[in-house]
């Protein structure tokens, strides 16, 4: 009898310390945008005592045995995926943060576009090209915002170069009616005929919700090797939200912030 009951005062102690381990809050990753030229820097903001923030920058989940935040983390490669959690005894670890850094491509002299709704200009003939992309809030001056058919975009390099890739950065915030786009379709100048020739192109699909905002970029790449000075962007913009959400049948808005070409 008295071992039984010592058990149940063990578990009952056991269950209330479990009780008592609490979620870490996640950490804040600080960086002035996603896409830099040649390096950039990234602190994480973290305050509580006796925790610690461990990180990755290869995408993987973070965990106990990887590095521990110091001082800001210096990043030069393209697509460096930096995730973040913090830890810390007797507490549970937080969510993990992330965020992927991009790397300016080749210098694009100029860019001919179709002009974005009047609610949502960007910042003027620079906001493709100017690295200060990557945010979240719709109201940020960094997107360009859509409500047409489609959208095209122009990059001239200004002289022939070897093109492989073209990157797209979109802005996905489905309860806002903001949605990625049904296709992008992309083309390359050839001086030899005089026109435009098929680079590539993807298909997006919206069968299912995405909860949340997410920065979403896309990298179409090359079917062969080309040379060109100019990239052109069409942008199908989707005419119609899905059945499963509340504004079904109405027309989607597409935002985009940046486009490197690689």
């Amino acid at each position: 009898m008295k071992r039984t009951l010592l058990l149940l005062l063990l578990n009952n102690s056991y269950s209330l310390f479990a009780q008592e381990r609490f979620q870490l809050a996640p950490p804040l990753l600080k960086y002035n945008s996603v896409f830099f030229a040649d390096k950039t820097t990234v602190e994480i903001k973290f305050a509580q005592s006796e925790t610690r923030v461990h990180y990755t920058l290869n995408n993987n989940e973070p965990a106990e045995q990887d590095p521990v935040y110091t001082e800001p983390i210096r990043i030069t490669k393209n697509l460096t995926a930096l995730k973040a959690k913090a830890f810390g005894n007797n507490f549970l670890p937080s969510a993990s943060v992330a965020a992927t850094f991009i790397k300016e491509g080749k210098r694009v002299r100029s860019v001919q576009y179709t002009l974005p709704d009047a609610k949502y200009p960007g910042s003027g003939s620079n906001t493709l090209i100017d690295n200060k992309g990557g945010m979240l809030p719709i109201s940020s001056t960094t997107w360009m915002g859509y409500k047409c058919d489609t959208v095209s975009i122009t990059m001239d390099m200004g002289k022939q170069q070897t093109v492989k890739k073209v990157l797209l950065d979109f802005l996905q915030s489905e309860s806002s009616w903001v949605f990625l786009p049904d296709q992008v379709l992309i083309y390359w100048f050839d001086n030899k005929s005089n026109s435009f020739q098929s680079f590539g192109k993807e298909v997006l699909s919206a069968d299912k919700e995405t909860p949340g905002s997410h920065c979403n970029f896309r990298i179409i790449s090359a079917k062969n090797k080309i040379r060109t000075h100019k990239i052109l962007v069409n942008i199908v913009v989707k005419k119609t939200i899905p059945a499963w959400h509340n504004a079904k049948g109405q027309h989607a808005w597409m935002f985009i912030d940046e486009i490197k070409v690689y």
